[in-house]
């Protein structure tokens, strides 16, 4: 009996342990020798201590960063100009603490200094000479040297005056800790606004106008699983913005503990001992986990997650990969396994450092047997470029289950800003061995295989090269500048192929973007170049046109009187904003919108959205005939170094002015005309930027009642109107900012810098706004030196005549 027992279980251990060896093999198969281990992050964190806080923790960089590019925190010093640093040295020896002070455009420093006590993780920074009487605000750089590295901190630091930071701050937590019990849900009514604009089918986006039964989670039960990390995004005399991130656990449909990542958003003004919850903004995505019951009879079950989430499918629709959460998975139905193919958060998910989200995860392409070329830019959490921001170019052969990298490319810019200059500007096709970069005005083709560079095209402006979404085509100018260019490439990346197309004679032709894989362009006349009664030079389209891949004309459009200046693309909406031609001038006119039927390629997998009671709106990947296996192989594919990945160093440089939209804790978009940014600054509830990091404009920023001290002057013989106004603002010494197609309530908040705004009545006549208040608009004619007080409404009719048209100067 003891020896059948003993056999029986010797068996049992040796089926154990092939079942082990065996899914071993399974787990990792087709990798060998030359793996390559992400390994944990490293680098050292630190915070900040503001009233008594601890807010604004910091990722590390190994490079210098541009100062203009790094804006993402701001720390109020102590009244007496001190900070209170908090170093998470994470097991490294800090051997020094040096810390200098910049102006917001990094042309002027302001200090440089060492901290000389480093006796315990607390150190005190000395700041009380940096920020002189007409500094309120600069850039503080924190530089920690450990044994074979130097690592970079940035914060934007300002003056306490007037702040009311700790206020805010402290009715941000009570909100959020009372979002944990329905008991008070009465509480947090009283500052929501429930509309419309809340949808109340969901979990992913809660906000100020959603009700208090989402508020306060519904009946998901959430547990705060991290650390809550907050930090300030936004501070000034008026309001206090502030993130908190952290990830909870709940109970979900299956049963199942799941983890989701929490961002939260609180605009705040504190002002006579009252608080005034001004925005709100909770997103909640769920973190994709193969352990857990993922798929069912329709698909695979991302859960509580965005309506937008990226995925590409192989054309027998039978494979999928898809982010989310910045990790790359990938789904073979044939073969029933899972596969996560890339993520930065460490398998546990415990260190803090490995789940930084200053970072994404963008699929380039997928090859027909399902091997994908994707792209991760931004912050590198870990691995070999730990502490870098930039480009890496990976491939993932789903038959050897093995990721490689094939290149980085680096940058000195914080993420969002790489993602605009570079991340949507590389592809890579794996079957050529061939990468494309477009960085400074250089459009670089790299021949992977042989380590070879060329310049296919260079000096490209903005608005001379437009690429599709998925990155796969680009089209650019060949010749001469955006306004008389003759031809235009269309490169097809993934096969090298190009095709042009050509300006009629004695004309020009421009580039505008891709609607899926129909190109738009305009067509221009040198003798429909003229001037905006704003007074600048502008060369508008009389006509536009969209081709197909095959160059059928698809569209034309053109309208008698009526040009086009540039198109705004979403989706399959084509914007066309316009202007006409009065004789001496352009003024804009209404926009006007063509829609475009080409739709994504008919696939058996497609993005859907379905609900449940408990968790409301959830999204999954549909399989057309369905899932029977749904007990995948979950597979973890190793990382190998075939070749030494290339690092390639581009001019990055940008050749035209930007204009920066912070809203909800991030950076939400970048445009290049300022009033399409402050357009969509007005609807985040956020700030317009330049990129020498002048304020443009700011959401709620500004006194209900203000007049500037501007005498009245009158225009000289032979002067216009508005050479008499320009030549007013030159004492100012501010830059020149085009604001037209503003309203006039967001103009008003230059006025509250304490400078003038030029408006246009028509094309000819130009008046100096110089006050406001609550119901009333001054203003100085020129034509006879006289001072003005309409009505808001009176005003807003006399800039109609001009499209809006506001010359604004910002310092």
């Amino acid at each position: 009996m003891n020896k059948k027992r003993l056999i029986k279980a010797g068996v049992l251990t040796a089926v154990f342990f092939l079942a082990v060896l065996v899914s071993s093999l399974i787990t990792n198969r087709g990798t060998d020798d030359l793996t390559v281990d992400l390994g944990d992050p490293t680098l050292p964190r630190v915070s900040f201590t503001v009233e008594g806080k601890n807010v604004n923790t910091l990722a590390g960089f190994v490079n210098d960063m541009d100062i203009t590019a790094i804006r993402d925190t701001i720390t109020p010093l102590e009244n007496n100009g001190t900070l209170k640093m908090t170093l998470e040295d994470d097991g490294n020896d800090i051997k020094e603490v040096h810390y200098e002070v910049y102006s917001l455009d990094g042309d002027d420093v302001y200090e440089k200094a060492e901290v000389k006590d480093l006796s315990d993780g607390t150190v005190t920074l000395d700041l009380s000479s940096s920020l002189k009487e007409n500094v309120s605000e600069a850039v503080l750089k924190v530089i920690l040297k450990l044994d074979k590295k130097e690592v970079h901190y940035y914060t934007r630091i300002v003056k306490p005056d007037e702040l009311e930071v700790g206020q805010c701050l402290k009715f941000a937590e009570d909100f959020h800790t009372k979002t944990f019990n329905k008991k008070n849900a009465a509480d947090l009514s009283v500052y929501l606004e429930p509309n419309e604009e809340g949808d109340n089918t969901t979990f992913q986006t809660v906000t100020i106008h959603s009700d208090a039964a989402h508020v306060t989670w519904g009946n998901l039960g959430p547990e705060v699983s991290s650390d809550v990390e907050w930090s300030i995004k936004e501070s000034n005399t008026v309001y206090t913005s502030l993130l908190a991130v952290y990830q909870v656990t709940c109970v979900g449909d299956a049963e199942e503990v799941e983890t989701f990542n929490i961002k939260e958003f609180f605009r705040v003004r504190y002002s006579g001992d009252e608080v005034y919850l001004l925005d709100y903004n909770r997103s909640m995505e769920q973190v994709f986990n193969g352990n857990k019951k993922v798929l069912n009879e329709n698909g695979i079950l991302l859960g509580i997650a965005p309506p937008d989430i990226s995925y590409e499918t192989n054309k027998d629709g039978t494979i999928v990969s898809f982010v989310q959460g910045r990790d790359l998975w990938t789904y073979n139905k044939d073969e029933d396994e899972l596969s996560l193919v890339f993520s930065f958060a460490n398998r546990e998910g415990h260190d803090v450092r490995s789940r930084y989200d200053q970072h994404a995860v963008r699929i380039i392409s997928m090859d027909e047997n399902g091997s994908t070329a994707f792209a991760v830019y931004g912050y590198m959490n870990r691995g070999d470029h730990e502490g870098e921001v930039g480009v890496d170019v990976f491939y993932f052969d789903i038959e050897k289950n093995a990721v490689e990298e094939k290149a980085f490319i680096p940058s000195n810019k914080s993420f969002a800003i790489a993602e605009d200059e570079l991340g949507k500007m590389v592809y890579y096709s794996h079957d050529r061995q061939m990468l494309y970069v477009l960085a400074g005005g250089k459009l670089y083709q790299v021949n992977l295989e042989r380590n070879k560079q060329e310049i296919l095209a260079e000096n490209l402006e903005e608005g001379q090269y437009v690429a599709s979404d998925d990155g796969h085509l680009l089209a650019y100018q060949t010749d001469g500048t955006l306004e008389d260019a003759k031809e235009i490439i269309i490169l097809n990346l993934k096969t090298g192929k190009e095709r042009s197309v050509k300006a009629a004679e004695g004309e020009s032709i421009r580039p505008l973007g891709f609607v899926v894989n129909d190109f738009i362009y305009g067509r221009q006349r040198p003798s429909d170049k003229g001037k905006t009664v704003a007074g600048e030079e502008v060369l508008p389209m009389y006509e536009l046109e969209i081709i197909n891949s095959k160059d059928k004309v698809l569209k034309t459009y053109a309208v008698e009187g009526t040009y086009i200046t540039d198109v705004f693309i979403e989706t399959n909406l084509v914007t066309l904003n316009r202007v006409t031609n009065s004789g001496d001038a352009y003024t804009g006119t209404a926009q006007d919108y063509i829609s475009n039927n080409e739709e994504r390629k008919e696939s058996n997998i497609t993005l859907e959205s379905y609900s449940s009671d408990l968790k409301g709106r959830q999204m999954r990947l549909t399989y057309a005939d369905g899932i029977a296996d749904q007990s995948p192989k979950l597979l973890r594919p190793k990382q190998v170094m075939l070749d030494e990945p290339i690092t390639i160093a581009f001019d990055g440089k940008t050749k035209s002015d930007k204009y920066y939209v912070y809203g909800m804790g991030e950076l939400v978009e970048i445009y290049d005309k300022a009033s399409y940014a402050i357009q969509k600054a007005e609807q985040v509830s956020g700030v317009v930027i330049s990129a020498q990091q002048s304020y443009i404009w700011e959401k709620g920023n500004r006194d209900l009642v203000y007049y500037t001290d501007t005498e009245s002057f009158k225009k000289a013989d032979g002067e216009s109107s508005f050479e008499a106004c320009v030549k007013q603002m030159e004492k100012y010494k501010a830059t020149k900012v085009n604001l037209t197609g503003c309203t006039l309530d967001q103009v008003l908040y230059v006025i509250n810098k304490g400078i003038p705004v030029i408006a246009m009545t028509d094309q000819s006549h130009a008046i100096l706004l110089t006050g406001y208040s609550t119901t009333d608009v001054t203003y100085i004619d020129p034509d006879n030196g006289e001072e003005h007080t309409v009505s808001v409404n009176d005003m807003e009719t006399m800039v109609n005549g001009s499209g809006n048209t506001f010359i604004g100067y910002v310092k």
